[in-house]
């Protein structure tokens, strides 16, 4: 995480802080990273590899890839605002992936400290939604 563009102009003691209350867990392909329900206090930040975001259906079988988040992107929960959140899809590793698991409330400190954090999730989220309406043939 300490190299990762979104904290790379943040002071040392900040960078060093988020590392230090961030976890890097290694998951093998097919491995489920977060399951759809599961309660989380974490955000998810790819370090090597790739992750798949799957929306369960009703019926069985209908699970669906939604997106997926490459390295160096982020899964977010629905808001920072809230220390933990219940997770609405799962995410599962698409091939072997190494995932920083930075806690929530570490993530919205930094974004209270540094708005330039705030302001370059909300873009990385904005560039992924424009990549998704793309390959969609939506814009």
């Amino acid at each position: 995480m300490y190299l990762h563009t979104l904290v790379a102009d943040l002071p040392h003691a900040d960078r060093t802080a988020l590392d230090e209350a961030s976890e890097l867990r290694a998951y093998q392909c097919d491995e489920t990273v977060l399951a759809s329900g599961e309660w989380t206090d974490r955000v998810y930040c790819v370090a090597s590899g790739l992750l798949q975001v799957v929306s369960h259906g009703r019926a069985s079988g209908a699970d669906v890839v939604t997106d997926l988040i490459c390295q160096h992107d982020f899964f977010l929960g629905p808001s920072l605002g809230e220390n933990r959140y219940q997770a609405k899809h799962t995410l599962v590793a698409a091939e072997a992936s190494s995932v920083y698991l930075i806690p929530v409330a570490a993530m919205r400190g930094l974004c209270e400290q540094h708005p330039q954090v705030a302001l370059k999730l909300l873009g990385m989220a904005i560039e992924r939604t424009r990549a998704m309406r793309g390959q969609l043939g939506l814009g």
